[in-house]
């Protein structure tokens, strides 16, 4: 029973790894479950098995996205050989290489997605459970490594990343590929901002 477990999470792994990778290149509208089973050497029948439509899986591939975005930034900030701002770096360049490879029309669906449009607010609600203790612990060590002031609260970077965020939902879909296309300078005004530089 458990080796059978197994090989389902295992299966399902690989149909979500499949479809972050065709999303990420075709976009949403340009991708068809045919191609997503192709990618993951599997059949129609044995995806829809495990993901029932194909805005699940799309939802799925965002909340993955989200999930190893923030676990891996977790690790870096975890990494007691780099200083706060060679982190910050980091994760400046890993969000506009991100942004650099997802598809303009994936973007939007990411948007509709995020602003519940498809009937779901699954995303938000990860989106959500994740942010707060990731971007606490960030300001907490660049706070402990003299480089951001005191006077830069956890609240009220929390406020400043929400509005970004808010404006993301309820742009429209030119406003969307418009941010995506200047994560690297928004990303900038964030990181910098804080620091007060």
């Amino acid at each position: 029973m458990t080796n059978n477990l197994k090989r389902k999470k295992d299966k399902r792994q690989t149909i979500l790894n499949a479809a972050t990778k065709v999303f990420l290149e075709k976009g949403y509208k340009k991708t068809s479950i045919a191609n997503i089973a192709k990618e993951a050497q599997s059949s129609q029948v044995t995806l829809y098995k495990y993901f029932p439509s194909k805005v699940a899986l799309g939802r799925e591939v965002i909340i993955k996205l989200i999930v190893d975005g923030y676990s891996e930034y977790d690790k870096l900030l975890d990494d007691d050989s780099l200083s706060f701002v060679e982190k910050m770096k980091t994760m400046m360049n890993s969000g506009s290489s991100l942004a650099d490879d997802i598809n303009d029309d994936f973007a939007m669906f990411l948007q509709r997605e995020f602003s519940s449009q498809n009937g779901d607010n699954s995303v938000v609600k990860v989106y959500n459970q994740y942010k707060r203790n990731f971007w606490f612990k960030l300001l907490d060590q660049g706070r402990q490594e003299g480089i951001l002031s005191d006077e830069v609260t956890n609240e009220g970077a929390m406020i400043f990343l929400d509005l970004f965020v808010n404006y993301s939902m309820n742009a429209g879909e030119n406003a969307v590929v418009a941010l995506k296309n200047h994560e690297k300078d928004i990303i900038h005004l964030f990181f910098y901002g804080i620091i007060g530089r």
